[in-house]
């Protein structure tokens, strides 16, 4: 199994296909293989001539499990996906973030433009540039309190409680996504996602009640470009045939 260095974590990744590389960043609380390995994007990404580079985030699946939200966040984040890069001696690559991941990309898309040519921002919405009331600060609190809970959370909606067990049957280990969601993910400033100037492909479903629609943040990327899901949640995406088939596009035309 491969794996990479970064902070003294050994952190766990996949390469698949050849080709413009594209990194995929998976949801809280699951795994690469959890999020897409499973769901048929690998197949419909290298299908497109596109190599598929997955990381297991600090935390969750076959990466280190660590306990400290200072060990967390969008920069600590970020960093790895940087030092990924430079294991596998990547130039330059695109950026697919699932939900959570979504706020990672966006955040290297601005902060490392000469390492990305284009994005995809998947299970999103317009609370990643702080559009109330769905924003990482605000609902990540509760989630890192359900996550602690010792029984599964009978007595919250479905759409929360699930990541309970999304943590202990996909990531492993609840305390340390506990930890990850105790962590500093700040909305991107309006004038950081302005300064995106590669294509980025926004992706919601219509029904989700996570993170929302992401019509705002589209329109705030100057090469934005919007796609909404009619009747699709926030889990449901990750399954959506044309959901893979329309992020395996955009990208290998961008790349």
């Amino acid at each position: 199994m491969p794996y990479f260095v970064n902070d003294g974590l050994s952190l766990y990744y996949e390469v698949h296909g050849s080709g413009p590389p594209v990194v995929m960043l998976h949801g809280a609380a699951v795994s690469f293989a959890g999020n897409f390995g499973a769901c048929g994007w690998i197949d419909r990404m290298t299908g497109r001539g596109l190599q598929v580079v997955g990381l297991d985030s600090r935390g969750h699946g076959s990466s280190a499990k660590v306990y400290d939200s200072a060990l967390y966040g969008t920069d600590v984040l970020s960093s790895d996906v940087i030092a990924l890069l430079d294991h596998l001696a990547i130039e330059r690559a695109s950026v697919v973030g699932y939900s959570i991941g979504s706020a990672i990309a966006l955040h290297l898309l601005h902060a490392h433009p000469k390492r990305f040519i284009a994005g995809a921002l998947v299970a999103t919405g317009d609370g990643l540039i702080g559009l109330s009331p769905l924003t990482f600060p605000a609902i990540l609190p509760r989630l890192a309190e359900t996550l602690r809970r010792p029984e599964f959370p009978t007595d919250l909606p479905p759409h929360v409680a699930v990541y309970w067990t999304f943590a202990t049957q996909i990531a492993g280990d609840r305390e340390a996504v506990a930890a990850g969601a105790g962590a500093d993910y700040p909305p991107c400033a309006v004038a950081e996602a302005e300064s995106v100037y590669v294509p980025v492909l926004v992706v919601s479903g219509d029904g989700d009640l996570v993170l929302g629609t992401g019509s705002r943040l589209a329109a705030t990327i100057p090469r934005g470009r919007y796609f909404e899901i009619a009747g699709a949640d926030h889990f449901s995406l990750a399954l959506d045939e044309s959901v893979q088939t329309a992020v395996a596009g955009f990208l290998a035309e961008a790349g």
